[in-house]
């Protein structure tokens, strides 16, 4: 497959929700991330999939868990209104995450923990090999509890990935991906 296939294969950010006990049926949330993927006066919607699922885990306790994603292509957004749908989808996910129930942000975890994370999480969405990924910018939000990575790979794409912790695990909760520079 060619790169530019690939480009036009994968998303350009994906936006992932982890969950217990939200206060609002899945149909709600799955709605509400559809209405941010319509431009005011636009025929069509974005480029995005939307996807749920929900279950239960049972080790000792019992939890319900849900999971949201949502996956957006660029679609040709300028630099000003794609930045405007990624502070639409943070605020969204944010009243959902305080919408839900027994979600608390954990202790904070390693630097190392995160990459690992934010690494594990490109592979697994954007199917490309770990050790193509170098380390460009590693950042700490104390204050959020998150961590934000760019990588460069090796053949020219850049990727991202924000971590955070909820009870006490490393969530990643965005990645990104941009085309090489040409």
């Amino acid at each position: 497959m060619k790169l530019l296939d690939q480009l036009d294969a994968e998303p350009s950010e994906v936006w992932l929700l982890n969950v217990e006990s939200l206060e609002m049926t899945s149909d709600e949330v799955v709605k509400e991330l559809q209405d941010l993927t319509w431009r005011p006066g636009e025929r069509y919607p974005l480029m995005s999939n939307i996807s749920a699922r929900q279950g239960i885990l049972n080790w000792g306790a019992s939890s319900s868990l849900s999971q949201f994603l949502l996956e957006m292509g660029a679609g040709g957004l300028g630099g000003i209104e794609a930045a405007g749908i990624a502070a639409a989808i943070r605020y969204t996910y944010g009243k959902f995450r305080d919408r839900s129930q027994g979600d608390p942000w954990g202790e904070s975890i390693s630097e190392d923990v995160a990459l690992a994370q934010a690494k594990a999480r490109i592979v697994e969405h954007y199917g490309v090999a770990e050790d193509a990924l170098s380390v460009q910018r590693a950042e700490t939000n104390a204050a959020d509890k998150r961590f934000e990575f760019t990588f460069a790979h090796t053949d020219g794409r850049s990727f991202g990935a924000e971590v955070g912790v909820i009870k006490d695990s490393p969530t990643c909760m965005r990645l990104w991906r941009e085309a090489p520079r040409t």
